[in-house]
């Protein structure tokens, strides 16, 4: 989620007041999935609320569209017998700044699809941003929100930061509404701060939070030790809203080394060799173990769980980032 919710920005491939009219959400609920069943819809609060009960539960993240632009499928008897707590839908700004009415997006015609049956974290981009545009975004009537600044600023934009976003949502849709923000384990490490300032970073964070954000959801890290001392320094620093860690578990060598290219996320340096090894190994073999490069990332996300829950942290919740086709 960190690179593909943040890099967003950039030259955009679709011409101005494009229409999405033609996007049909490709989706198969699961049994018990319907509205009468449903939980408290706003994020936030239902991640509250799961935290208390000391389980751990997950949500995932998906994109409307594959790459080949297929709508992307989603068939929740796959995730069965544990169905994910809720799911948070990307935004692409250089996709979606310019399409007209906001609601034909195609993120935002998922997100409806599926705020019928279960809780739904939309997710928009200050790239582009007018204010009149925040305004039909949250006449929507979403249930959520997660406010994200993006990688790229374009001079004419109304909101240059993320806390301007949290401050008018909440004024205009007051209770109503979850707003969730994320969270940098390394820093803003895509913006290329070299070398980062922790406490300045997480004053960035709680002013989002004294804005109205009620949920933080961390960004991709690959060093189980940093998430904990983040939300060590999160807690030190008088936030208290609940923090769910985000996770990614990459099937291919291609997609882990496309994430450190955008989000400027690396593994360490160890487990890079790890990664290495595995990778010469299977395109030396003739015959190459299937799904070598997944389990990997797997084990590597097991590890991560693992650490994080016996650091104690009262962290129950992993969304799972940026899933593709289920």
């Amino acid at each position: 989620m960190h690179a593909i919710q943040e890099s967003v920005g950039g030259p955009s491939t679709i011409p101005p007041n494009a229409h999405s009219t033609s996007y049909i959400p490709c989706v198969t609920f699961a049994p018990g999935q319907n509205a009468s069943t449903m939980e408290e819809p706003r994020i936030g609060p239902l991640v509250a609320q799961r935290t208390a009960h000391g389980r751990i539960f997950y949500g995932i993240e998906v994109m409307a569209s594959e790459p080949g632009g297929r709508p992307t499928c989603l068939d929740f008897n796959h995730f069965l017998p544990m169905l994910p707590t809720f799911v948070s839908v990307v935004w692409l700004g250089q996709r979606y700044w310019d399409v007209e009415p906001v609601g034909q997006v195609e993120s935002l015609q998922l997100a409806q699809h599926l705020a019928t049956h279960l809780p739904v974290l939309p997710h928009l981009s200050a790239y582009r941003l007018e204010r009149e545009r925040l305004d039909q975004f949250l006449a929507l009537n979403f249930s959520s929100l997660l406010a994200v600044r993006g990688d790229q600023v374009h001079e004419g934009q109304d909101f240059r930061i993320g806390q301007p976003m949290v401050e008018q949502s909440r004024r205009q849709r007051g209770e109503k509404i979850s707003i969730c923000v994320p969270g940098y384990p390394e820093g803003y490490t895509s913006l290329g701060d070299v070398p980062q300032d922790s406490a300045r970073n997480i004053e960035f964070l709680k002013a989002k939070v004294a804005a109205g954000a009620d949920c933080i959801i961390t960004q991709i890290c690959y060093r189980a030790e940093t998430i904990v001392q983040f939300v060590r320094d999160c807690r030190a620093a008088g936030i208290t809203v609940p923090i769910v860690v985000g996770l990614m578990s990459h099937e291919t060598f291609r997609t882990y080394s496309t994430m450190e290219h955008i989000a400027g996320v690396h593994l360490p340096n160890e487990l890079r060799e790890e990664l290495d090894q595995l990778r010469s190994h299977h395109n030396s073999t003739t015959q190459p173990e299937p799904n070598l490069i997944s389990r990997y990332f797997v084990s590597l996300t097991v590890r991560i769980i693992r650490h994080i829950l016996d650091a104690d942290l009262g962290i129950w919740g992993f969304p799972l980032l940026h899933t593709q086709s289920f």
